[in-house]
């Protein structure tokens, strides 16, 4: 599908959020253990005094308790298990605790904190072999494969580069003071750590535009299926047309109805028209038809054919059409302009 050559638009939020639900979302393991190791060392770093310090206390203490017969006795296994569980503990939890809130930041920053539990659902198409085989063979494994060696190849040569020129340093350990040699071989796993971890990072990071392109490229849509989503989203164009065809109908049964029973009819005097409706049963004028344009003409033209008077007023008109809905009465703001309106309509009907 990624390779298909009309899969030339960028993917949708749509297409987007099915493939998350999907389980289709971007992730770059070797970054994501590249960042955890990263972690790790400065958390070592930073805490590798107080580790050892802790360390060096425990171990003096036992070996200080081994001249001790009862010590060792049955009754004190259970005490000396719960110690060194204890001291394990102390010493794991900064670590586990730093790769737990890592794994989180990781998955936040690239994807967010939108858990799908679609993927938990037992699908049995899963375990048809056929599948698997295919995937085993496929160009993308033999992609990942050749990656692999290329990784393998590149952490060999950058250890080789920091190990071998220090062998025979190394070496000479044999011979030189405790201390010394401590410190060389520190020294020496330190560099190897650190240039392994650099290197490693730069090809994470290769790695994350190079799986990025490929995951943006798998999501690509045709051109006809943004049309149909975009059908999707807005409606069907006949089911559009067929509703706005049934509301106008539904505006010339009213008109034909309700307009001759109006009191007047207020225009804008082509854009906007409104029929009220007030007689000595309605506690206030009732608006019993409104329309804009072409339904504002039917109004006028079913209005001059009933006798019913026609005012024009246009900011009465525009205000009466926005707020008021049909078969309700006007809003209490505008009943003076309105009174006025209707004492002309009755002059002019007393006249006649």
């Amino acid at each position: 599908m990624a390779n298909d050559p009309s899969r030339t638009e960028k993917a949708t939020p749509k297409r987007r959020a099915k493939a998350r639900s999907e389980g289709m979302v971007l992730r770059v393991q070797d970054l994501d253990a590249t960042i955890m190791l990263w972690g790790n060392l400065f958390l070592f770093m930073g805490t590798w005094s107080a580790m050892f310090t802790l360390l060096g206390q425990q171990l003096a203490f036992y070996l200080g308790k081994t001249g001790e017969i009862d010590y060792l006795s049955d009754g004190n296994l259970h005490n000396l298990a719960w110690d060194l569980f204890r001291i394990t503990l102390r010493v794991l939890l900064p670590f586990l605790a730093t790769n737990f809130l890592l794994a989180l930041m990781n998955q936040f920053f690239q994807h967010g904190f939108k858990p799908e539990f679609g993927q938990l659902s037992l699908k049995f198409e899963r375990l048809n072999p056929v599948p698997g085989f295919k995937r085993i063979i496929s160009a993308k494994s033999m992609v990942e494969i050749l990656k692999s060696v290329a990784k393998f190849l590149i952490l060999g040569g950058v250890a080789y580069a920091v190990v071998v020129p220090r062998i025979p340093m190394i070496l000479v350990t044999l011979r030189m003071p405790l201390n010394e040699s401590i410190r060389l071989v520190q020294e020496t796993l330190f560099i190897l750590y650190r240039n392994v971890m650099i290197a490693m990072l730069v090809m994470a990071l290769a790695d994350f535009l190079y799986q990025k392109f490929q995951f943006e490229k798998g999501l690509r849509m045709t051109k006809q299926e943004v049309q149909d989503e975009s059908k999707d989203a807005e409606g069907n164009p006949e089911i559009k047309r067929r509703q706005r065809n049934l509301q106008m109908q539904a505006a010339m049964k009213r008109i034909a109805t309700q307009v001759p029973k109006a009191t007047v009819v207020i225009t804008n005097p082509t854009h906007f028209a409104v029929a009220l409706r007030y007689d000595e049963q309605t506690a206030a004028p009732i608006c019993v038809a409104k329309g804009l344009d072409h339904l504002a003409l039917k109004i006028r033209e079913k209005a001059t054919a009933c006798g019913v008077t026609i005012v024009e007023n246009r900011p009465l008109a525009r205000a009466l059409y926005r707020s008021v809905d049909l078969d309700k009465t006007i809003p209490a703001e505008l009943y003076q302009a309105v009174a006025q309106v209707l004492a002309y309509v009755y002059r002019l009907k007393g006249a006649a």
